[in-house]
């Protein structure tokens, strides 16, 4: 008879749910992405309002921190500011300091998919008149009505 093998979970018991969520926190790098949406609340005033009307985090690589910018001109213009703006990160960041600072155009804002509504259909009259019988009983006849245009609007694009 073959002797089954026992799991970590089986010889050891369970493990305390603070141990866990340690080790997924790590795993996933939620510290460093943590990091950056501080970092990216305060930008303004780590910055200065012009800079970072013009500027946003963009993510950490090691000790160094990519910086989305609007256009290579402010690209050129910033590495001359580069010492100063990586002693005011470093102020602001807790953590591992900041050593380096890298530039990356910003992304082109993503085309908004066109919603279009589906053509309606043609509503049922007899559905129409049930739901119509089934709303008289609504004293106030704006808002029996009203329920019935929302109704009729539904009903025509139900499938």
């Amino acid at each position: 008879m073959k002797k089954k093998t026992r799991t970590g979970y089986e010889q050891s018991g369970p493990t305390p749910m603070r141990e866990m969520f340690a080790d997924v926190y790590a795993a996933k790098q939620w510290g460093t992405q943590w990091r950056l949406f501080r970092l990216l609340r305060q930008w303004p005033e780590v910055v200065g309002a012009e800079v970072a009307r013009l500027t946003a985090p963009a993510f950490f690589r090691r000790e160094t921190l990519w910086i989305f910018v609007q256009d290579s001109a402010w690209m050129h213009h910033l590495q001359y500011v580069k010492t100063d703006l990586i002693a005011r990160i470093n102020r602001h960041l807790e953590g591992e300091p900041v050593t380096d600072l890298r530039w990356q155009l910003s992304p082109p804002p993503q085309p908004q998919p066109e919603h279009r509504s589906p053509d309606p259909r043609a509503i049922d009259p007899e559905r129409e008149q049930s739901f119509c019988q089934m709303t008289e009983a609504i004293a106030n006849r704006e808002s029996r009505e009203a329920l019935q245009r929302l109704w009729r609007l539904f009903a025509a694009h139900d499938e």
